[in-house]
C-alpha cells in the first residue's frame, strides 16, 4: 500500500491551488455574466457622460466626473469604452476582495465572500450600465487591501500606491472618494509612524490635483447654467436647502433613509445581524473599526442629505461583507439570494421577462422605462458619435 498522505500537506496543497485557481474563477465568473448581460445606453447619467464626451467638456453635473469622462474620451466610441471600464472595474474588484478577504479568513470563507461581493444586486446592476457606480467594486477595496499590506509588511513603496489607488477611485468618482477620506484618515493617524503618515497624505493630496484641477477649469469655461460655475452653486444650494435634513424633516428626508435603508436590507439580510455582532464582539480589533469608519461617515451623508439610487452603496459594501466574512454559509445564502433578486427583478433583457409587469425597479432601474425615456437621446448621441 501506498504511503499515507499528510493531511496537512493536502490542506497546504489545497491553499496553494487555491490562492491562483479561486481568483481566476471569479474574475471570469464576473467577466462572463457582464458580458452577457451587458445593456444599451440607457441609465440616468449615461446620454450625459457620452455628451460630454462628445462636446469635449467631459464634465456633467458636480462632481463632474471628469477623470471618468476623460478617460473614456480617449476611444473613438465613448459607450463601448464605458461599457468595458466598468466591466473590467467589476471583475478586477472582485478579486481583490478575494485577497482582501483573505486577510481576515481562510481561502475558502474568502471564495465564497468574494461570490457574493459579485452577485450583490446593485453591485451586478453597476458592472453592465453606463455610469460612475462600478468604479467604487474596485478602487475602495484596492486601497483598504494596500493599507493591510503595508500594515503587514511595511513597505514604503505600498503607501505611494495606496495613496494613488484612493486618488483614482476618488477621481472617478469624487463624492464617494470623500466618504473614504475618514477611513484614510484613520491609518494614517493610528498605523502609520508620524513620518509615513505624512507622506502619504502628502501624496494624495498631490495626486488627487491631477483630478480637481481640470475638473475645477472644465467647470470655469463652461457657461452652461446647468454643467458650468454658477450650475455647480445651483446643485450644490438645492441639496443643502431643499433636499438635506438641515432644511428639515419632510418628505425628502424620508425618502432619503428608505432608498438607502431598503437596498441594504435587500441585500444583506442574511449577514446583517452578524456583521454588528462583529463589530461588538471585537471593537478592541483596529480592523473592525477601520470597517466601521469605513461605512459610517458615507452612510450618514446618504441618510441625511442626499437621495440615493442602490449604486451609491458600493462604495461600502465590501466593507460589510468583510465585517461578516467568518460566516460562509450565510454568505452563500446571500450570495444565492441576490443573483436570484437581479435576475428576477432586474433582468436582461428586461421585455423578455413577464416578472417585470411588477418590477419595483421599472421607474429607475430597468430598461423598459429607461430605454424609451432616452431612446432619443440615444441615437443622437449614437448619430454625434459616429461623426467623430
Amino acid at each position: 500500500m501506498g504511503a499515507k498522505q499528510n493531511p496537512a500537506y493536502l490542506t497546504k496543497t489545497i491553499e496553494t491551488k487555491g490562492s491562483v485557481y479561486f481568483p481566476a474563477a471569479l474574475a471570469v465568473f464576473v467577466l462572463v455574466t457582464r458580458i452577457i448581460f451587458r445593456g444599451p445606453l440607457y441609465f440616468g447619467d449615461g446620454p450625459d457622460h457620452v455628451a460630454s464626451i462628445v462636446d469635449r467638456t467631459y464634465v456633467i453635473q458636480p462632481p463632474g466626473y471628469w477623470l471618468f469622462d476623460r478617460v473614456a474620451g480617449l476611444f473613438s466610441d465613448p459607450v463601448l469604452a464605458i461599457t468595458v471600464m466598468n466591466i473590467l472595474f467589476s471583475a478586477a474588484g472582485v478579486v481583490v476582495f478575494y485577497y482582501t478577504a483573505c486577510l481576515f479568513t481562510s481561502r475558502l470563507n474568502a471564495l465564497l465572500a468574494a461570490f457574493a461581493y459579485s452577485t450583490v444586486f446593485y453591485i451586478w446592476f453597476s458592472g453592465e450600465i453606463h455610469s460612475t457606480y462600478a468604479s467604487q467594486i474596485l478602487f475602495p477595496v484596492a486601497t483598504f487591501y494596500v493599507l493591510m499590506r503595508y500594515e503587514r509588511d511595511r513597505a514604503t513603496w505600498m503607501l505611494w500606491l495606496a495613496a494613488l489607488l484612493f486618488a483614482v477611485g476618488a477621481g472617478l468618482r469624487p463624492s464617494d472618494g470623500a466618504l473614504m477620506i475618514p477611513m484614510a484618515m484613520y491609518f494614517a493617524a493610528f498605523r502609520m509612524p508620524r513620518k509615513q503618515a505624512v507622506l502619504f497624505l502628502s501624496l494624495v493630496t498631490l495626486f488627487c490635483l491631477g483630478w480637481l484641477v481640470p475638473t475645477w477649469l472644465a467647470y470655469k469655461h463652461i457657461h452652461s447654467a446647468a454643467h458650468g460655475s454658477s450650475g455647480v452653486q445651483t446643485y450644490v444650494t438645492h441639496i443643502a436647502t431643499v433636499q438635506s435634513i438641515f432644511s428639515g424633516v419632510k418628505m425628502y428626508t424620508l425618502a432619503n433613509f428608505v432608498r438607502y435603508s431598503l437596498p441594504l436590507l435587500v441585500a444583506f439580510w442574511p449577514i446583517l445581524g452578524m456583521a454588528v455582532l462583529h463589530v461588538v464582539h471585537d471593537w478592541k480589533d483596529w480592523r473592525v473599526r477601520a470597517l466601521v469608519i469605513w461605512i459610517v461617515p458615507g452612510s450618514l451623508f446618504f441618510l441625511f442629505m442626499l437621495i440615493t439610487n442602490a449604486p451609491y452603496l458600493n462604495f461600502l459594501t465590501a466593507a460589510i461583507l468583510l465585517l461578516a466574512v467568518s460566516a460562509p454559509r450565510m454568505m452563500l445564502v446571500t450570495a444565492v439570494w441576490n443573483a436570484i433578486f437581479f435576475l428576477g427583478f432586474g433582468p436582461i433583457p428586461s421585455h423578455n421577462l413577464a416578472v417585470n409587469i411588477v418590477n419595483s425597479f421599472v421607474l429607475r432601474c430597468t430598461r423598459g422605462g429607461i430605454e424609451q425615456r432616452f431612446n432619443a437621446t440615444l441615437s443622437q448621441m449614437q448619430h454625434l458619435n459616429n461623426g467623430l
